[in-house]
């Protein structure tokens, strides 16, 4: 019997037994969201309206999610349908379907041509191709100087800042390069409520408004050398930043697995640490979250100058004057979107989370940020008891939103000119991002929806089209749950699954 056979059968003796009780299903709310009313529904789309209450019904009834919370609503936007709805108006933890509200509020703020920006100046003169000074960043927040975005190799990005140097005959700088004292983003780097465990790993990076490869390095160890000798260590992308110190030793080889141990250093001894022993021959890597990202930028710009034979005396010197070098420009918003949704990368939501503060405000706080969203919240109908939000990404286990709250933002997208950027951001089921391992039996390019996950915490919500071509809106979110993750996904792929297959429209 296949899985699918095995949920249905869960599925039908739940429905059973609500049926020998007699207990009706009630009929759904009406979405509130969509501007107009639509003509009642024909008696065939009640049919289906009344099958599709009926199967989520059963779904959250199944004995497995006894003690956890969900909350679904479903919703046809064209016709003033709501499909399905169970506890749509519950405040659950969203996890990253945060970055659903973020990337909305961001593209109608800042506009899907937004651009950050990041200037760099020199503060001393250019004698004998010496420059006398220092060479000084000002950021805003741009987060796409990364491989995921520039590629292997992401220090092409400061091509232009070589080819000023070389214009001006700088073959050494006497001073060294340092970011601007002007902090942007003033304030901790992680956002309120993120876990303590999760603060070294590169998805839980914190931001800064100089940020180099999303935040994160790869720590390559290898069992290189005889043993009792120490291991190879060595970083990338940069090679130089951040420090490692490496206490790994080399075992006889095939003596088992790595077992290494890692952690960031404190701010006053910045690096990482990694402890431990790896056989010869052996090799990982693991990815860590930078300890200071405005110092891995300016790393990051010393590699770039060095590659182009130009030294860096590394010793900050005294010089008056400031004089623009040159000005680097992010790649626009709408191309920056993919790179946040797809992956679900969570340091891109928190810099678009603490611009949309800046550039509104004045003050890149996650404060401002989260004043922003929950102004154009409330502009687009969103009650303030359907809304909890402390950051842009949904790291934070104080955020919460409903799914009517989250519906409401997919109705607004969907008839904003920028929807074609929104939707297309979004990870498609089985074919990329975080979906491109889920549906791919039925639902193939259907599904453009945003998955998310923190502890006890999952959620699934976006945009399908039916078997006869209807876009519908969904939401559903599981909190509080203990049986394996897999199975709550299963839950939510079921619905799902009843949605691409549905048809609705009269021949």
């Amino acid at each position: 019997m296949s899985e699918r056979q095995v949920w249905l059968r869960l599925i039908g003796a739940v429905f059973m037994t609500g049926c020998a009780t007699a207990t009706p299903v009630a009929a759904p709310p009406t979405l509130v969201v969509v501007p107009t009313p639509a003509a009642p529904a024909a008696p065939a789309r009640a049919a289906v309206v009344r099958a599709m209450q009926a199967l989520v019904d059963s779904v959250v009834a199944l004995p497995q999610f006894s003690t956890m919370h969900w909350g679904v609503l479903v919703v046809a936007p064209e016709r003033g349908d709501t499909l399905a709805a169970t506890d749509a108006d519950r405040l659950l933890m969203p996890a990253s379907n945060m970055k659903l509200v973020t990337a909305a509020v961001g593209l109608s703020q800042l506009g899907a041509d937004y651009r950050w920006t990041t200037t760099f100046t020199r503060t001393g003169p250019v004698v004998n191709g010496v420059l006398r000074g220092d060479i000084v960043i000002e950021g805003r927040g741009d987060p796409t100087i990364s491989v995921a975005m520039g590629g292997s190799d992401p220090l092409v990005a400061f091509a232009p800042l070589v080819e000023a140097l070389t214009a001006a005959g700088v073959t050494r700088v006497a001073g060294t390069v340092r970011a601007s004292e002007t902090r942007a983003f003033p304030g901790s780097p992680n956002g309120f409520g993120w876990d303590w465990d999760d603060l070294d790993a590169a998805y839980g990076a914190g931001v800064a408004e100089l940020m180099f490869n999303e935040a994160f390095t790869d720590v390559h160890v290898t069992g290189c050398a005889r043993r009792r000798r120490s291991a190879c260590v060595m970083t990338t992308p940069l090679r130089t930043s951040p420090i490692v110190h490496s206490t790994v030793t080399v075992r006889a080889a095939g003596s088992g697995p790595p077992e290494i141990r890692w952690w960031r250093d404190s701010a006053t001894v910045p690096g990482i640490t990694v402890q431990g022993s790896i056989a010869a021959g052996d090799s990982m890597t693991f990815s860590a979250a930078h300890p200071d990202n405005r110092e891995s930028y300016a790393a990051a710009v010393r590699e770039a100058l060095a590659r182009a034979g130009i030294r860096v005396r590394g010793a900050r010197v005294t010089a008056t004057g400031s004089d623009t070098l040159t000005v680097l420009q992010s790649p626009p918003l709408r191309e920056v979107l993919p790179a946040m949704q797809k992956p679900s990368q969570n340091q891109i939501a928190e810099v678009l989370f603490r611009t949309l503060g800046l550039e509104q405000t004045g003050v890149g706080l996650p404060d401002s940020g989260r004043v922003v969203v929950e102004r154009q919240l409330a502009a687009w109908g969103v009650r303030d008891d359907g809304r909890a939000i402390r950051d842009g990404s949904g790291l934070s286990r104080h955020d919460y939103l409903s799914p009517r709250t989250i519906v409401t933002v997919l109705d607004v997208m969907r008839r904003a000119p920028t929807f074609a950027t929104y939707h297309d951001a979004l990870p498609v089921a089985g074919v990329d991002g975080t979906l491109k391992n889920r549906m791919r039996r039925f639902a193939q390019g259907r599904v453009h929806a945003k998955t998310g996950t923190i502890d006890k915490a999952r959620a699934l919500s976006g945009y399908v089209t039916t078997a006869d071509g209807e876009l519908l809106l969904f939401s559903i979110i599981a909190n509080n749950y203990t049986v394996p993750t897999r199975e709550v996904d299963r839950a939510a792929e079921l619905i799902v699954e009843q949605l691409v297959t549905m048809r609705r429209r009269t021949p």
